[in-house]
Formats: C-alpha cells, sequence, structure tokens
C-alpha cells in the first residue's frame, strides 16, 4: 500500500506540529487537551465523529497503537506498508539513527 500525497502531507504536518510541540508547553497542553482544535487550526483534516487522544511517551512508557482491522482482505505486500501511519510513537521515539534531518530523527519531516 502506498502513501497517498494526503497521507504524505498529514505525516509533515504532524511531523512540524510534534517538533513545535515538543519546545512550547502551552501548545503541548492544548493538544492533550483539545487535539480536534489544534489539528483543525493547524489545516489538518480530522475524520468527522472521531475521538482523539494524544498521550506522550516518557523513557519508561511507551504506546503502542494497534491499527483497525481493514474491512477488506489485503495482499501481502499490502500488509507491510497498512500500519505506516500509526506508527508516530515508534518514529519519534525510536528512529534517532535516521540522521536526515539532523535534528530529531523523525524522518526529516523538518527538511
Amino acid at each position: 500500500m502506498q502513501v497517498t500525497v494526503q497521507q504524505g502531507t498529514w505525516q509533515k504536518q504532524w511531523g512540524r506540529l510534534v517538533a513545535e510541540v515538543w519546545s512550547d508547553e502551552n501548545l503541548k497542553q492544548r493538544l492533550i487537551d483539545d487535539p480536534e482544535t489544534v489539528l483543525r487550526e493547524r489545516g489538518m483534516e480530522v475524520p468527522f465523529g472521531a475521538e482523539l487522544r494524544v498521550v506522550e511517551d516518557t523513557p519508561e512508557m511507551r504506546h503502542l497503537v494497534l491499527p483497525p482491522n481493514p474491512s477488506n482482505e489485503l495482499m501481502d505486500e499490502e500488509l507491510s506498508g497498512s500500519t505506516e501511519s500509526y506508527s508516530y510513537s515508534y518514529s519519534y521515539s525510536y528512529s534517532r539513527a535516521c540522521g536526515r534531518c539532523g535534528r530529531c530523527g523523525c524522518g526529516c519531516y523538518h527538511s
């Protein structure tokens, strides 16, 4: 499954927001308290009726996100990319060796 342009744009916007949150405690708290509003303020699409929760990883606690079960059968090659949009916690916490962006290792969202 290929990442669409829309998904790629959302991921870049999310990456920028995460970087901003790291340096702005007030924005971080707003994102935790009211993620839908903060995301919409940044022009990010929020699915209608979806409940959003923002949790923060710590050195002692990691959150693993289990994506929803797809409604149709996926081919083997599609399965390898089916969880990409759900791996934010992993990408920010564990991919420090990326080195492409030179800042946080998040996958070049800042380049």
